[in-house]
């Protein structure tokens, strides 16, 4: 393994936005030149092509760098913004324009980062799969930075007490015409991820939702929907919780022979690659508690599949069936499961 690869290695393990520029400059950014150098020579390339791939792959890593750097400080100081934007319209303004540089670098960054993979190594299709990894890499946590920065903005705008305990949410239908079918889906808790086919649902009115809601007080009539699926979302609620009110609740809403569906962390994978060093108790951790870097990014309880399946049983349903486990999603692994409502 190349020394640029094991750098990028451990830059995909870390534990979060703070730590990747640290991990970069140590382990990475010193080695990009020579471990280019290194591939350009083994496929033949000409000392000017070898020069220009380092000179442009170097760059990108110090572009990408930058942004994650400019959303690691805003991050550092969110509660002094919070209460800048407290007390003045022209703060918010301000930090909406820089928080729009810093996506707008994001972007400009990863179109780059297209560029090379399309333009940049063709006629070599070798040297092009040896460099894939790495750009896949950089993709992931473009990723990774934007969708920290769309929840920042969240909370620049509303505040967690806005959308979090002691307030009730105003349930808002944005896209009425959605509602209008007889298989009616819904993806609940869905964030900034909506999907085709369903009704998305969040508690913030953010893009691609269709109706604004808490998922306790949903506005479906009982026996009314064909499918109830959620991502990384259940575990955000104590279980007692779940056992004793939101899950019946679920149930409730669906139609005879309804499918729940629900992915989650799978504690289990988790647990094995923990106890046989495959990732560390960072890793660990920010999956079992979340990784706590904004409001809601926290959890409360956790599942295997078996005890998710127990669970769902308790609740009335049945025949729950382990679509996957340990599916890679970023540092998580995760399991899909569902499970139908009894016909009679």
């Amino acid at each position: 393994m190349s020394r640029l690869s094991w750098g990028v290695r451990r830059l995909t393990r870390s534990p979060g936005v703070p730590q990747a520029r640290h991990i970069a400059e140590r382990s990475v950014a010193p080695y990009l030149r020579s471990d280019v150098h290194a591939l350009g020579i083994s496929h033949g390339l000409t000392v000017d092509r070898i020069s220009d791939l380092e000179l442009k792959v170097e760059q990108l890593y110090r572009e990408f760098f930058a942004s994650v750097e400019a959303v690691r400080s805003m991050e550092a100081h969110q509660p002094t913004i919070l209460n800048a934007i407290a007390s003045t319209n022209g703060t918010t303004r301000l930090l909406a324009r820089e928080t729009s540089l810093v996506a707008a670098a994001s972007e400009q960054t990863a179109r780059r980062l297209t560029k090379v993979e399309t333009d940049l190594y063709v006629g070599d299709e070798s040297v092009r799969q040896e460099m894939r990894p790495h750009i896949g890499t950089i993709g992931y946590l473009l990723q990774r930075v934007e969708t920290i920065r769309a929840e920042m903005m969240h909370e620049f705008r509303y505040g967690a007490a806005k959308s979090g305990e002691g307030e009730e949410v105003e349930t808002k239908i944005v896209s009425p015409e959605k509602l209008q079918t007889a298989e009616l889906r819904i993806n609940f808790g869905a964030g900034h991820i909506a999907l085709e086919g369903f009704v998305n649902v969040d508690m913030r009115e953010l893009p691609g939702i269709d109706v604004v809601a808490p998922v306790q007080a949903l506005p479906f009539d009982p026996g009314s929907l064909t499918e109830i699926f959620s991502s990384h979302t259940i575990e955000h609620f104590p279980e007692l919780e779940l056992r004793r009110k939101l899950l019946p609740y679920w149930v409730g809403l669906l139609k005879a022979g309804g499918t729940f569906r629900a992915v989650v962390p799978d504690l289990e994978a988790m647990s094995k690659d923990y106890a046989s060093g495959k990732i560390s108790f960072e890793e660990l951790r920010a999956v079992v508690y979340g990784g706590q870097e904004y409001e809601g990014d926290f959890h409360f309880t956790g599942f295997t599949p078996d005890s998710l399946a127990a669970l769902l049983t308790e609740a009335g349903l049945e025949k729950p069936v382990v679509i996957a486990k340990g599916r890679p999603n970023g540092d998580c692994l995760e399991f899909e499961i569902s499970a139908s409502k009894p016909i009679s």
